[in-house]
């Protein structure tokens, strides 16, 4: 049975009875997109001898002209048994099986200020193994009045391709100079393929994000401004849905 663990359809009319009563927050995915009210693709190929996690993530902006108290829950619509998932929401939570909770309401609200936009927000889809899509809806709801409530589908697809097909989805990836004494250090990559969460992200030694451009060919180069980056040791990273690819040790003397 490949996808026990399914709304029914009252359960998703209620669903969508109760969401959208009013533009709480705004929904940005890490290319820019505002995805607020639809449907967030993300499909990613693993070879069938590993266990790897799929990985949306999203900015959140309250619109509503008022502070709110704004919190998120989950609701299982089509998930295959045998998978796992979870979420962060201010926190970030442990991962569960399919079908052990079928509606996850998160356990820590946030306070937001009008305007504010937190970066709080990531969801996860561990297949393990399985192979097809597994669909999840998220809501995000003013705690003192959940009817004025926001949504995203999530569609998590994930192909198992060969071993062979697999092993090798970054051809190369060079920088240079590096180490960099001043001026810019180029990146060029490589890629097997690009797809919708493909990144260049750039690391310090604590492992906090500096800089991120995302990337939409499966070949290209990256500059970096000579003013980007400070003295030191830094990691660029190619990533995909939150999966390192390749990593490159940067050295930047000044």
């Amino acid at each position: 049975m490949k996808h026990p663990y399914a709304l029914s359809a009252l359960v998703i009319c209620l669903m969508a009875s109760g969401v959208a009563q009013a533009q709480l927050v705004q929904l940005t995915d890490v290319n820019g997109n505002v995805v607020t009210g639809t449907t967030v693709y993300v499909t990613q190929p693993f070879a069938d001898n590993t266990t790897q996690i799929l990985e949306s993530d999203l900015a959140t902006q309250n619109i509503s002209g008022t502070a709110r108290t704004v919190n998120v829950k989950r609701y299982e619509v089509d998930v295959p048994h045998g998978t796992q998932n979870y979420f962060c929401w201010d926190l970030c939570y442990g991962a569960r099986d399919a079908g052990q909770s079928p509606l996850w309401v998160a356990a820590d609200p946030i306070s937001m200020t009008a305007g504010q936009t937190v970066n709080g927000f990531h969801a996860y889809y561990v297949p393990i193994h399985v192979d097809g899509p597994a669909t999840f809806r998220y809501v995000w709801y003013d705690t003192n009045d959940p009817n004025d409530s926001t949504w995203v589908d999530f569609v998590f697809n994930a192909q198992i391709v060969g071993i062979n097909e697999a092993a090798a989805p970054v051809r190369s990836f060079t920088a240079y100079p590096n180490p960099s004494i001043g001026g810019n250090i180029t990146l060029d990559y490589d890629l097997a393929a690009v797809g919708v969460g493909t990144r260049l992200a750039i690391y310090n030694m604590l492992g906090e994000r500096k800089l991120v451009r995302n990337l939409s060919a499966a070949q290209g180069r990256v500059v970096l401004n000579e003013n980007d980056l400070a003295s030191g040791v830094w990691f660029a990273v190619l990533e995909r849905n939150g999966l390192a690819l390749a990593t490159k040790r940067l050295v930047i003397a000044r």
